[in-house]
């Protein structure tokens, strides 16, 4: 179970976290743009360009975290690239159930209008982090049969 395992989480740490580091790197391209983009979604707009600045930022230390860091750091960035993901999913779910016809912005500028197939992929991201959290955990320490018996 072990041997496939580690590979299984290995692609899911360089696929998460290049994903996350692709998607930083193409909002800091147009971060006037991001903003709008975030403004769009009708939630924290006064916030817009704040979030503009951070989270591209964030997404690539995330990113650059859950790929390339060793175990004890990685647990601590899929915590954090779990929170991410879950509140981006919450902000596509609410614009698309508001009705507000907005571009995801997922990956910087343009793209198509949310809809059904931006929530499945959102909730196809936190299944993948969920799946990585149980893969990518310490493996459990046997007692010794001496520490197994009773004294």
């Amino acid at each position: 179970m072990r041997r496939l395992r580690d590979p299984l989480a290995w692609l899911l740490r360089l696929g998460l976290g290049g994903l996350l580091v692709v998607a930083g790197v193409l909002k800091l391209r147009d971060p006037s743009g991001f903003a709008l983009e975030i403004a769009n979604y009708q939630l924290l707009p006064a916030l817009a360009p704040y979030l503009a600045a951070a989270l591209p930022v964030t997404e690539i230390g995330l990113g650059l975290g859950l790929a390339l860091l060793p175990r004890g750091w990685r647990r601590p960035a899929a915590i954090g690239v779990a929170l991410l993901l879950l509140t981006f999913a919450l902000a596509v779910w609410s614009a698309y159930w508001r009705g507000i016809n907005i571009a995801c912005g997922c990956f910087g500028g343009g793209g198509d209008a949310i809809g059904p197939l931006t929530l499945l992929r959102n909730l196809g991201l936190l299944i993948a982090i969920a799946a990585l959290w149980a893969l990518d955990r310490p493996a459990r320490r046997s007692q010794s049969p001496a520490a197994a018996q009773p004294s």
